[in-house]
């Protein structure tokens, strides 16, 4: 039950991140020029986002392994949100949004692994 609501937040966060992104609504559009990321390099970060809800949640109704696989790269992408706040100096609540994200995708990965 655990894993599957852990699971299941990491998959609602990621496609909701990811769906702002796509859609280039006007506060992910501030964000990324913001932190000055390319509109391409944006629009595969949200492509990279859907992947890797979509994979979780195959993990969680299918395949274990390959939800395993897919949080370890939205554990990736979290990362890489940590560093481009940090780079650009943000203040701490970006920064620890995207931590939060990051620690939201590794508890899918540690839960997904445990029950393949």
């Amino acid at each position: 039950m655990l894993t599957a609501i852990v699971t299941g937040l990491t998959v609602v966060l990621f496609t909701f991140t990811a769906t702002i992104k796509l859609a280039g609504m006007r506060p992910s559009l501030e964000v990324r020029d913001h932190l000055g990321i390319a509109p391409d390099a944006w629009r595969t970060i949200g492509l990279l986002e859907l992947a890797g809800a979509a994979g979780v949640l195959l993990g969680l109704a299918v395949w274990p392994p390959i939800g395993v696989l897919a949080a370890a790269g939205l554990v990736l992408v979290g990362l890489g949100a940590v560093t481009a706040h940090r780079r650009v100096g943000d203040a701490a609540t970006p920064i620890v949004t995207a931590l939060a994200a990051a620690t939201l995708a590794l508890a899918s990965l540690v839960l997904l692994a445990g029950s393949s």
